[in-house]
């Protein structure tokens, strides 16, 4: 009989263990957005201070981590970029100081990619913003612009 309730004793405390262990999983992977500013153009490209960076936004785990790994680099080592959807207005949050963008990445349609195709390059200013990329081309991907910083008040 003791050892019967020993085993049962035993069988309960590792269940608990279990359930405990598992209670908070749900909220470890809520995933919040999380916003990240990109350079573009150096001024000198085009003489718009407007295209030396941008905001971009996602909640995707798999970006926010490739985000914050490019960070632990040097800038000059960063080898990803932000490529994907692009829509009308600035969201609220896709600005370079006083200038609102005209467009923002479709938050979580973006990705951090290697490369990407030609027509999809610019400056987020003098080419995605003026050239109007979110009607004609619907996609953005600056082959030059790097995370620069994570941003918490857009």
């Amino acid at each position: 009989m003791k050892k019967v309730i020993f085993n049962l004793s035993i069988i309960l405390c590792a269940t608990g263990l279990f359930l405990a262990s598992c209670s908070n999983d749900d909220e470890k992977n809520i995933s919040t957005k999380r916003y990240f500013r990109f350079n573009s153009c150096p001024e000198s490209s085009h003489g718009n201070w407007q295209d030396t960076s941008f905001v971009a936004a996602t909640s995707n785990p798999i970006v926010i981590e490739q985000c914050l790994d490019q960070l632990k680099l040097p800038v000059a080592s960063r080898g990803l970029f932000p490529l994907g959807k692009i829509e009308k207005g600035s969201s609220g949050y896709n600005k370079n100081a006083t200038h609102a963008f005209n467009w923002h990445f479709v938050e979580d349609s973006w990705e951090m990619v290697e490369l990407g195709i030609e027509i999809y390059d610019g400056c987020a200013y003098s080419d995605a913003e003026l050239a109007n990329y979110s009607e004609s081309l619907g996609s953005y991907g600056g082959w030059g612009n790097r995370v620069l910083e994570e941003i918490t008040n857009p």
